[in-house]
């Protein structure tokens, strides 16, 4: 058993009405033939239509991708500027600061310094006192001496 296809569904369109006359089926047959036509250039024109809008609408993505990046590169410049102020305004504070540390430094150095040749003439002059007072007391210390072997001699005798 050999199985037959189903024939398809005739679009409405193309249905043809079927007339008891021959000539009625010729004449629906050339009204059909110049609706495909008709029907081609209305779809034509809509396709041209639909590539028109589509041309419009790249073109305006286009132009404001445009705006937008040559905003973006204003901002970004500008940006940049404002960046490099900053910078510089932060520099200059640190230059200013390390510059009045390293004068601070040479200050306190300088300080340290005339106390230390200070000290080192108060040790001097504390030494040179002690040696005096030494050469002193030696000497007295020496005259003792004598003064006692001079005692110690007459007692002797």
């Amino acid at each position: 058993m050999a199985f037959r296809k189903k024939p398809k569904k005739v679009p409405e369109t193309f249905q043809l009405e079927e007339r008891e006359e021959p000539m009625g089926r010729a004449e629906e047959m050339r009204n059909l033939c110049q609706e495909i036509p008709a029907s081609f250039d209305a779809r034509m024109k809509r396709v041209a239509d639909i590539k028109r809008e589509t041309a419009e609408l790249l073109k305006g993505f286009q132009r404001d991708l445009r705006e937008k990046a040559a905003e973006l590169k204003r901002f970004l410049s500008n940006s940049e500027a404002s960046r490099m102020k900053d910078f510089r305004v932060m520099h200059q504070g640190i230059r200013a600061r390390h510059e009045e540390r390293s004068r601070e430094t040479a200050d306190l150095m300088n300080s340290l310094r005339r106390g230390s040749e200070q000290r080192a003439r108060e040790v001097g002059n504390m030494l040179g006192g002690f040696r005096r007072a030494q050469k002193a007391m030696a000497s007295h210390w020496q005259g003792l001496a004598a003064g006692m072997a001079k005692r110690r001699a007459s007692f002797a005798r």
